[in-house]
């Protein structure tokens, strides 16, 4: 790594921070900037060894500096920033390598638990790490360890139980794909979210800010040895450093149709969208001819300049109460800037673009943009 380019980066990034931030924060960033002219720009290679120790010390300290201002003062750190900083090898985590965008911003805003818990039977081993939960959605990284070579079907053969408390909920999972470290060791990682109603109960449900989550991972059973399953249990917490949380009292109308956006929430990892989709009071009345015969709707999210947020751990959707009204969730990678506005663009299903393509069938009469304070 060059750390004289690292530091020119920071040096020109500095520029590039959003005119958003308040002039009390600009301050304190002018003068940990002021830190970097302490650092000798002489070329590692001709210091010696201990002086190059000092000065990579010198450098995290600059580096956590940054960050730590810029998470206490609005919570969300730079495109062009985080990138910079990502390239200190002490800033680090599987979810810089592994992780979505929302991870990764999470990682740099401080929202990553790293305890690992390990179990390990007749030579294979499997950790839990990473633990991100801020409210929406808990992701958490699974690494599975053999002395010699992993085959292929003991990572791929995986599956996930979790109870928070002792109780199983409404909950949802993704599980990504295998990703190799190296032979012997490779990672997945797991997001859990919920639907925000429990259709056993006819309540609402939510994660509460502190939990004891249960997790049974599932792999590959080995005959005559062991059955695969590795369980573990880990205290859980909330954070979610300067989440914003926006409502709508605005309705839009389509055909009998009425949206409304109940909650969009927005953290670092994760851009949680609640909607109430309302039919008609009357169950016999058919949705319209574009929702394909279904009650519920897709969401695409996007922000001011037309970029599209993934979405992650898949979405849900329950009835509430007797009248035709359906209850949404959907959780999406976060961002490690806050936009100017979201855009919602519902869809109930896909058509064929000019060269083949599946687009989705946007519902233009139903679309909502919120704009953040």
């Amino acid at each position: 790594m060059n750390h004289d380019k690292l530091i020119r980066s920071l040096r020109d990034n500095k520029d590039l921070l959003s005119d958003r931030i308040p002039d009390s924060i600009r301050e304190a960033l002018d003068h940990t900037y002021e830190r970097l002219s302490e650092v000798d720009l002489k070329p590692i290679r001709n210091r010696r060894r201990n002086r190059g120790i000092i000065m990579r010390a010198g450098l995290s300290v600059v580096a956590a500096l940054i960050a730590g201002v810029l998470l206490i003062g609005s919570g969300f750190i730079s495109p062009a920033m985080a990138k910079s900083l990502k390239q200190f090898p002490w800033i680090n985590s599987l979810y810089e390598h592994f992780g979505d965008a929302g991870l990764i911003a999470a990682t740099l805003n401080g929202m990553v638990k790293e305890e690992t818990y390990s179990q390990t039977k007749s030579g294979r081993t499997v950790t839990v790490s990473d633990f991100m939960y801020d409210g929406a959605r808990l992701s958490v990284a699974v690494k599975v360890h053999v002395d010699g070579k992993l085959p292929d079907y003991a990572i791929e053969t995986f599956s996930v139980n979790a109870r928070v408390n002792g109780e199983e909920g409404p909950y949802t999972f993704s599980i990504g794909a295998t990703k190799r470290i190296d032979d012997s060791t490779a990672v997945r990682i797991i997001s859990m979210g919920h639907s925000g109603f429990d259709g056993r109960t006819s309540e609402a449900y939510e994660f509460p800010d502190a939990f004891e989550l249960t997790l049974k991972i599932a792999t590959a059973p080995r005959k005559g040895v062991d059955n695969g399953i590795y369980e573990f249990t880990v205290p859980i917490e909330k954070n979610a450093p300067g989440a914003v949380e926006l409502s709508s009292t605005e309705e839009k109308q389509y055909e009998g149709v009425t949206l409304r956006i109940e909650k969009l929430e927005i953290t670092p990892a994760t851009i949680q969208l609640i909607t109430l989709l309302g039919m008609s009071a009357n169950s016999e009345v058919e949705p319209p001819a574009r929702f394909n015969g279904n009650k519920f709707l897709l969401y695409a999210l996007f922000d001011e300049n037309g970029n599209e947020f993934k979405s992650v751990n898949g979405s849900s959707g329950v009835r509430v109460g007797e009248q035709d009204l359906f209850k949404g969730t959907q959780n999406y990678e976060g961002t490690a800037t806050l936009p100017k506005s979201i855009t919602i663009k519902p869809y109930a299903g896909w058509i064929k673009g000019p060269n083949g393509e599946r687009l989705n069938n946007y519902i233009k009469e139903l679309e909502i943009t919120l704009e953040l304070p």
